[in-house]
């Protein structure tokens, strides 16, 4: 039987190599300071694959194991999202919409569509999702396209199945709450799924903003991409939001965290209220 001693640590030289790898092929930085998270995520790893030691699994995986790669990155990617997080966001974009559908007499030939980078297990396209079906009260030819895009696989296939603990849906309005989900009781278990006519919107597939075609993803009129970029260098932030501005259409709009600064006229952009910028003219 393979034991992994928990008393073992990774030495400085397997953690830069690691580093050097995540940080080329992902852009996510590993500081020093978090190597004890890097061994906790790494063990797992470990007994997945019964390989005793750090040393033997980084061969392992970085001599060319492409599957095993797969799962690596998966276990290093920190995903952390909620429901209606930082929702002055999608109040600010559903206001900005109705003022333009109430002034608009023309009937859009193809539908909005919007980006959700790093979008994690799925919380934030779905929570734009009731904002936007929510327009349709109104506007009822409104029509809207989502994609959601995350580098981990196991956080995407979380959101494609769009059911949740009922406790994390604790922060949706009860009227959101009463037209978007739907209850889904087990003997041991309370939990909620996404319905349907949100869940048609959202395309889900797995994107690397480092490596990743821009161009095939298309235009969109706004991009979520919320407390991503902190985990990049500050060479890589500057590619990705040239990539994320290009494929905004005029008077798009970009959403960051709000601990994630940007310089935006350097962009072409304008900002509106904080972590919320606007494509303008040039």
């Amino acid at each position: 039987m393979v034991s992994i001693s928990d008393s073992e640590h990774l030495a400085q030289a397997d953690h830069l190599r690691l580093a050097e790898f995540i940080e080329q092929v992902v852009g996510i930085q590993l500081p020093a300071h978090k190597r004890s998270l890097i061994e906790t995520r790494l063990r797992k790893r470990l007994r997945a694959t019964q390989i005793n030691h750090f040393h033997e699994y980084l061969d392992y995986v970085l001599n060319g194991d492409t599957q095993e790669q797969v799962m690596l990155i998966d276990a290093l990617t920190t995903n952390k999202t909620d429901f209606f997080r930082e929702a002055n966001h999608f109040e600010y974009l559903y206001e900005y919409l109705d003022r333009l559908l109430n002034q608009s007499n023309q009937n859009r030939l193809h539908p909005y569509r919007f980006w959700s980078a790093g979008c994690s297990t799925g919380e934030e396209p779905y929570t734009l999702a009731m904002f936007l079906e929510t327009l349709k009260i109104n506007h009822p030819a409104f029509d809207y396209q989502i994609e959601a895009t995350d580098i981990s696989v196991s956080v995407l296939q979380t959101a494609q199945q769009a059911i949740y603990p009922h406790h994390l849906a604790e922060p949706i309005p009860m009227a959101y709450r009463k037209r978007f989900l739907l209850r889904k009781k087990t003997a041991s278990l309370d939990l909620v799924k996404v319905a349907p006519e949100l869940r048609q919107h959202i395309h889900f597939s797995e994107f690397n903003l480092v490596t990743g075609n821009f161009d095939a993803m298309g235009g969109f009129d706004g991009i979520f991409c919320r407390n991503v970029m902190i985990y990049f260098s500050q060479a890589q932030r500057q590619l990705i939001i040239e990539n994320f501005t290009r494929l905004l259409t005029q008077n798009g709009f970009f959403f960051v965290g709000h601990s994630e600064g940007v310089s935006a006229r350097q962009f072409g952009l304008e900002q509106k209220i904080p972590t919320v910028y606007q494509k303008i003219s040039t």
